[in-house]
């Protein structure tokens, strides 16, 4: 997978689970809440948060996507990202200081290291 499709699919991630941490809940508690022959246009209800539903004896039964474990993937996927961002400057650090210690060599020190004592 290219890099441009893993951001589009990363992204796709992202906003899931901003609609799972954050999204509304009205439209489920106005289906708990429906009479019987009441009538309710289902193909505008928003229950993307809504992980199963079943009739019971009497009623219906709700159960929702956890909003603390949708949080929790939304702060590892930024420190994923914060991550990825650190791992690239601690690389470019290294190069750097691996190119000024082969100049050191030649009897310079690289900046910001002592010569060794001996």
């Amino acid at each position: 997978m290219d890099r441009e499709k893993r951001e589009a699919l990363r992204g796709q991630v992202e906003e899931g689970y901003r609609r799972l941490a954050f999204g509304p809940v009205g439209d489920a508690v106005r289906l708990l809440l429906l009479e019987e022959g009441e009538a309710l246009d289902w193909g505008r209800l928003d229950l993307f948060n809504v992980s199963e539903i079943r009739r019971v004896k009497g009623g219906m039964e709700m159960k929702f996507f956890s909003r603390l474990e949708a949080l929790d993937r939304l702060a590892a996927m930024a420190g994923e990202e914060a991550g990825e961002e650190d791992g690239f400057y601690a690389a470019l650090d290294r190069s750097a200081r691996a190119l000024y210690r082969r100049e050191g060599e030649g009897g310079q020190d690289a900046p910001g290291e002592e010569a060794p004592h001996g």
